[in-house]
């Protein structure tokens, strides 16, 4: 695995290459393309994003065993993941008592030496919360303990075309 890790302030943080990035930009496309081959009734029937996230973590889970990331026995896929290690995960400005539960995140479960990815998802038909916020803070290298490689933000649209990815990168947009 190569993985970079720096540290800045005593602090682990984690930086993807271009190409891990790229290899994990492509799982993502790959996943989200299996949910409207093979589940697009949950799109159609504008289900919760909790049903579609679901089976979009199934088919990631099933593509990032074939990647480079699939070698790391550390690493795991999980939904609505609210600890940050023995805690509750939050953020400043959020008032979570039982944490921020982003939607999707492969990681290194119990550690935040390998946060690889944090994805978030919403709807056509839903109204756009804090996903914007909680993305920016995720991936911020300094402002939070999480420091996530690369932040995602899908939003479902009613095809596969109309979806949009947006995606984040050291707090900001990449």
């Amino acid at each position: 695995m190569f993985l970079r890790l720096y540290e800045l302030d005593n602090e682990i943080n984690m930086v993807l290459n271009y190409n891990q990035t790229l290899e994990i930009k492509g799982a993502i496309a790959a996943a989200l393309e299996r949910v409207y081959i093979h589940d697009f009734s949950l799109i159609e029937r504008q289900a919760h994003e909790k049903s579609i996230s679901f089976r979009f973590g199934l088919n990631f889970s099933e593509i990032i065993e074939k990647t480079s990331f699939g070698n790391d026995t550390d690493l795991t896929i999980d939904a609505e993941y609210n600890r940050n290690q023995l805690n509750a995960k939050n953020m400043n400005g959020f008032d979570a008592p039982q944490g921020i539960m982003p939607d999707i995140i492969l990681h290194h479960r119990d550690f935040n030496d390998k946060n690889i990815v944090v994805i978030e998802f919403k709807g056509h038909w839903a109204r756009i919360g804090r996903d914007d916020e909680k993305l920016r803070g995720f991936t911020h290298q300094i402002l939070n303990d999480y420091h996530f490689g690369l932040g995602v933000f899908i939003r479902l649209g009613p095809t596969l075309d109309e979806c949009a990815l947006t995606f984040y990168k050291d707090g900001d947009l990449e």
